[in-house]
């Protein structure tokens, strides 16, 4: 009877120890802090018994990534392109989706520092949306014809639109936000980017049936896919404060 209790205990241990360390399958984006040595890593995790991490590391460029050993950056936006001394982060609270219009204000929800390998990292934190927006966050979608890289943006040329709101022809977006989506030849099919919103407009109120409520609080996020129209190969791009895809 002691026997089979023990062995009972030994296969629970190990259930546990799988379950609380599952081998991690890992998709990586990475990219350089200018003047760093420093890299930011964009990491999306699944594991053993339906484990699931995804989020912002920064690691020294010969350390390599292992999931067990990361601190999660406390935010999901860069309020700017991060530099190797000084991060400004934003979080938005999506988890906690206001239940009252009164909790979505423009006003941060905290505010504070941290330091994390060596930089000081300053942290915002907004409440989400009080129902949600409908122009104003979510998927747009637009066409390219040329782009150029300067040391802080990127610069869409030559623009048309497929969805969501209206563009100029010409564009720029801040680097720190931005990811490319290229194949394993290195072909883009799309650049992603990331924006944050922060205004007054209309929301659609979660009631039955739904009700547009004009000049409400609007926290939230836009994602831009620019697809370009002729072929273009990632190579043609630095990733300092643009994420590309980490390949074995």
């Amino acid at each position: 009877m002691k026997r089979r209790k023990k062995i009972f205990l030994f296969l629970v241990s190990v259930i546990i120890f799988y379950g609380c360390n599952p081998s991690w399958d890992v998709t990586l984006y990475s990219q350089k802090i200018r003047g760093s040595n420093k890299i930011i890593y964009q990491y999306d995790a699944s594991g053993g018994r339906d484990s699931h991490q995804s989020g912002f590391a920064i690691l020294d460029s010969a350390e390599e990534f292992n999931m067990s050993k990361i601190t999660s950056l406390p935010g999901s936006y860069f309020a700017e392109a991060p530099r190797k001394d000084y991060i400004k982060l934003i979080q938005v609270n999506s988890g906690e989706n206001p239940t009252n219009a009164k909790d979505t204000i423009l006003n941060p929800s905290k505010h504070y520092f941290k330091d994390i390998k060596g930089i000081k990292f300053e942290i915002t934190e907004y409440n989400d949306t009080y129902g949600s927006s409908p122009m104003n966050t979510g998927l747009m979608e637009y066409e390219f014809e040329t782009i150029k890289e300067t040391n802080d943006s990127l610069i869409f040329e030559n623009v048309t639109h497929k969805s969501g709101i209206e563009l100029p022809s010409k564009v720029s977006f801040p680097k720190g936000n931005i990811t490319i989506l290229e194949d394993t030849t290195g072909r883009i099919h799309r650049i992603i980017i990331e924006k944050f919103i922060r205004m007054k407009g209309e929301i659609y109120k979660p009631t039955k049936p739904l009700e547009i409520v004009p000049d409400q609080a609007i926290i939230g996020f836009a994602t831009f896919y620019f697809i370009p129209k002729k072929l273009l190969n990632s190579s043609a791009f630095t990733n300092e404060g643009i994420f590309k895809q980490v390949r074995k």
